[in-house]
């Protein structure tokens, strides 16, 4: 677990320091996204959001006041998500569309007003068409209306022609195309100038628009509180919009609530009648056994047994009622209507005993207690009947409802969004991701290879140094890095490789180093240079020659003026004397490249340069030769030949692994016997490497 996290951090060290590598690439990148990300927050036009608050009574409480116990029998609410999804209805969105209009679309069209969000505003009462009649073509074209001062405007149709100059809040009907054009502005706060694209959408166009900017949703948990909000680029419209739809939602409730009242109070109005001919009809029964009978005494045990009766069959009664009010809101599976069940037939139960009872009584008794039992329930009956269709009038007249609003909409003064600080980052971050990929496919694409194993492995040879890129400033003044900076990483790499040389050379024999590189710009020179000053500094006599005869450059590192060199030589218009030039380096002199013959590579291949190489030999414990770029000329062959020694300069992850075996090769042909190496230029140390980049301060 450790190692794996191990590497992730070293990945991640490493991704960081090859953006800072390609900071080129990236700083672009940030900048270009910082800038995109900026005129995205200031061209999306801010959105204004608004609340209110509604609560939905709960179904399982009683109506307060004079209602009573008709609470449940008409309570129409139902949980909180099925009133959400009435409330997105089109019954209840279409309405509050029509009234405000937002069929009709007026959008601003100046982008440099959009982009300064000076954009002009235009409400549209009526713009209305017969647009069947129009070809296809021609319906998504949009009509313009342009402003003329703070009250009136221009129409033009799609075809760009004026159809009418008006006012605000008149409404004109002009003839058009066969047909009737209306048309009106309800609001209007614009400058002049300022132009409008014109459009109406199909009402469901409009409302699943509505839909997209709306949303409703219970606050917390079965709370019964639902939270309404709204988005528009327009604070005060959206504040007016969602109070239509609140006050929309609860004359709505109201309204079906009193339509399920007036419906159950005909329903009592028409079978009033019946209850009260049921009632005359038992209490003429009972006057008249009592007039055939006449006065019948009826004992205490008598009427406690009535008395019973009569109460269990009202609980009875009312038991009913709450059932049936129950079997509307729940299944008959749930444990409401379950215990109410049991509870009606406990009571049943009751009253088969109460019948029991009765039987033992005289028949006389028996009778009378029967009909004052019906006398006593149809009078509870017509009673409460009255008392219903009394309660039933109060709840049509008083327009009660089982939603009432909390909190109405307020207009709001900041945006909901953009969110303009979170644009810019996402922008910034986008940038970044982008510049990555970059970097990225450009590495991929580049073949460069990185692994010094891998080098040593298919070509044969070792790789003596890898030198990380050292002081930007390479030589100060006309002395080599190595002198100036002898503790700079470049230059501890630089003595890793004059240990190897050493290590490789015949002792007592003199040595002659060839220096080369596949391509310009890979650091040859600088190899060359501070080799040499490293080898004079352990106290040999060192000589550097310039054989890049093309586009030598030795005598600037070491402030010296362009002057006779190796080419006088090679064409006998100069002597030794005259082209060895002396260095503030103890211990180093410098032949510089001379003038550009014409025939440098015949010069170089030679037999006087041969000659003079060995003569030179005898003068100094070590030349060094810094020569052409292989790949380009074949100078670079030519001068090593001659060499003990061949160095390869590379630079890291710039060659592919057959363009070194290539140019190894080349540099090799005429010298086979020569011991050959390479050094790799302008190392990146990895996070693994460990000391890599702190062993200089160390």
């Amino acid at each position: 677990m450790a190692a794996s996290s191990k590497k992730e951090e070293t990945d991640l060290f490493d991704l960081l320091k090859d953006l800072a590598k390609n900071w080129k690439i990236m700083i672009p990148c940030l900048i270009v996204s910082g800038i995109i990300g900026v005129f995205v927050a200031l061209w999306i036009r801010p959105i204004y959001q608004v609340d209110a608050l509604l609560q939905i009574e709960s179904k399982n409480n009683k109506s307060m006041g004079m209602t009573g116990g008709l609470g449940n029998l008409f309570a129409t609410t139902s949980p909180a998500e099925t009133e959400i999804e009435l409330i997105k209805s089109r019954q209840i969105i279409g309405e509050a569309v029509e009234k405000m209009r937002l069929q009709y679309v007026a959008t601003p069209i100046n982008k440099l007003d959009r982009l300064l969000h000076h954009e002009g505003r235009m409400e549209l009462n009526n713009f209305d068409f017969p647009w069947e009649t129009l070809p296809k073509e021609e319906k998504i074209k949009p009509w313009i209306a342009e402003v003329t001062d703070s009250l009136t405007y221009d129409l033009y149709d799609h075809h760009n022609k004026k159809i009418l100059s008006g006012q605000i809040g008149q409404t004109y009907r002009v003839p058009y195309a066969n047909d009737t054009l209306i048309f009106s502005v309800l609001n209007m706060k614009a400058t002049a100038g300022q132009r409008f694209e014109l459009g109406k959408m199909e009402r469901l166009d409009a409302i699943d628009k509505f839909k997209g900017a709306f949303d409703v949703k219970e606050k917390g948990k079965k709370t019964g509180i639902l939270e309404f909000s709204y988005q528009d680029i327009y604070p005060d419209r959206a504040t007016k919009i969602l109070n239509e739809i609140a006050t929309s939602y609860l004359r709505q409730n109201v309204e079906q609530r009193n339509a399920e009242a007036q419906k159950t109070l005909e329903f009592l109005e028409k079978q009033l009648p019946d209850i009260k001919a049921q009632m005359d009809s038992s209490l003429l029964k009972f006057n008249t056994y009592r007039n055939k009978v006449g006065s019948v005494d009826i004992g205490a045990e008598t009427q406690i047994i009535l008395e019973k009766r009569n109460k269990l069959q009202q609980s009875l009664l009312d038991l009913q009622q709450r059932k049936q009010s129950a079997i509307r809101l729940f299944q008959p599976e749930h444990p409401t209507i379950k215990t109410l069940e049991d509870q009606e037939n406990n009571i049943k139960r009751e009253l088969a005993s109460n019948y029991a009872a009765t039987k033992k009584l005289p028949n006389t008794q028996q009778e009378v207690l029967k009909l004052t039992n019906e006398v006593e329930m149809s009078k509870h009956l017509y009673t409460t009947m009255l008392n219903n269709i009394q309660q039933l009038k109060l709840v049509s007249a008083g327009e009660v409802g089982s939603v009432r609003i909390i909190d109405f909409a307020e207009e709001v003064s900041r945006p909901f969004k953009p969110k303009k600080g979170m644009v810019v980052f996402i922008s910034l971050f986008l940038g970044l991701i982008f510049g990555a990929v970059i970097i990225s496919i450009k590495s991929k694409l580049n073949s460069g290879v990185r692994d010094a194993n891998l080098i040593e492995r298919e070509t044969g040879f070792s790789v003596y140094a890898k030198v990380p890129k050292g002081n930007p400033n390479g030589t100060k003044g006309t002395r080599p890095l190595a002198v100036v900076e002898p503790d700079d990483v470049a230059v501890e790499s630089l003595r890793a490789l004059r240990s190897s040389l050493e290590f490789s050379m015949d002792e007592g024999v003199h040595t002659i180093i060839g220096v080369s590189g596949l391509i310009p710009g890979v650091g040859k020179s600088f190899i060359s240079v501070n080799l040499a000053a490293l080898f004079a500094g352990l106290g040999k006599k060192v000589l550097l020659i310039d054989a890049d005869l093309r586009k030598g450059r030795l005598h600037k590192e070491f402030g010296i003026k362009r002057g006779k060199g190796l080419s006088q030589i090679l064409l006998h218009t100069a002597t030794l004397e005259d082209v060895i030039s002396s260095t503030e380096v103890n211990n180093l002199d410098v032949i510089q490249c001379g003038n550009v013959p014409s025939n440098p590579s015949e010069l170089l291949g030679s037999k006087h340069y041969s000659t003079l190489i060995e003569n030179l030999k005898n003068q100094y414990d070590l030349i060094i030769v810094d020569t052409p770029p292989i790949m380009l000329v074949t100078d670079a062959a030519q001068a090593c030949r001659v060499a003990s020694q061949i160095v390869m300069v590379i630079e890291y992850n710039r060659h592919s692994i057959e363009a070194i075996k290539d140019g190894m090769k080349q540099l090799l042909k005429g010298n086979e016997e020569a011991h050959a190496s390479f050094v790799i230029n302008k190392y990146e140390h990895g996070h693994n490497d460990g000391y890599g980049y702190k062993y200089g301060k160390y």
